[in-house]
């Protein structure tokens, strides 16, 4: 994964000659390397693929950490329950997530700081209700009551918008690291994490939506960028449950990663 970062510090280098719009209501065409932090909230960290660790930032003051890891989690729920929804049970399980797992426990410390109610019993709820095969009316309805609380424990439209948008860009560069564990030279070779990949850029996508008018309001511009960003980005999940030969690789994950990393900075 170093040779993964060389490449993330090489495209964060090329796109800076960019013409950038900046979160909060400042624009230029400038960039500003020296103040540029290109390396991920969970460096290092000894999650389930390897850019999904606790990392080196406090979970309880770093805003864009905070709710990337959320996000992290949302996105493991998602791809789960999808292929819950498309009948792939047994790779449905796999995705559950329990409140001893790492990425949901380096968040309780945050939570109390916060003073934000966790989701614990609403994690193991969904995992038994999926693993337990309790039907359908049950899996749905606890999916829905702990997407419910993790929106909760978000409080998207309390974040500033620098924030928000960061956590899209470490949660894409997670979503890279993901993909290039689950496809290698073409071949699928790991499809769980190829499919974290699939959830991570999916709840990315959804988050933005999320921001509200008044934020959208004063940040419109870097919104904007970030949104054509996204929507630019390639379908590189044909299929979540593919098999053999995928055309796509994770480059252009990493460079919309630092596109938005250079749309939040000051």
């Amino acid at each position: 994964m170093k040779e993964k970062r060389k490449v993330w510090l090489a495209v964060s280098a090329a796109v800076l000659g960019s013409s950038v719009v900046h979160a909060d209501g400042i624009d230029t065409n400038a960039p500003h390397p020296h103040t540029m932090s290109v390396v991920a909230p969970f460096e290092g960290g000894g999650g389930e693929g390897e850019g999904e660790g606790s990392g080196s930032v406090d979970l309880r003051t770093n805003d864009s950490a905070y709710l990337a890891h959320l996000g992290l989690i949302r996105g493991h729920l998602y791809v789960g329950k999808k292929l819950y929804d498309e009948g792939h049970l047994t790779m449905a399980k796999t995705h559950m997530k329990h409140p001893e797992d790492e990425l949901y426990a380096a968040l309780i410390p945050a939570f109390t700081a916060r003073q934000v109610p966790g989701f614990g019993a609403k994690l193991s709820n969904l995992a038994d209700a999926v693993n337990g095969e309790l039907g359908e009316a049950a899996v749905n309805a606890a999916y829905k009551d702990l997407m419910t609380a993790i929106t909760t424990a978000e409080a998207v439209t309390e974040k500033s918008v620098k924030a928000v948008l960061m956590s899209l860009s470490t949660m894409l560069l997670t979503a890279a690291e993901e993909y290039d564990l689950g496809v290698e030279q073409g071949t699928v070779v790991n499809v769980h994490e190829f499919q974290d990949a699939y959830g991570f850029t999916q709840i990315a996508h959804a988050r933005i939506n999320e921001l509200s008018a008044a934020q959208r309001e004063q940040n419109s511009d870097a919104i904007a960028e970030v949104e054509a960003l996204l929507k630019d980005l390639p379908n590189l999940w044909p299929t979540i449950t593919p098999e053999g030969v995928v055309e796509g690789d994770s480059s252009t994950l990493y460079a919309t990663a630092a596109r938005i990393e250079l749309a939040t900075l000051n």
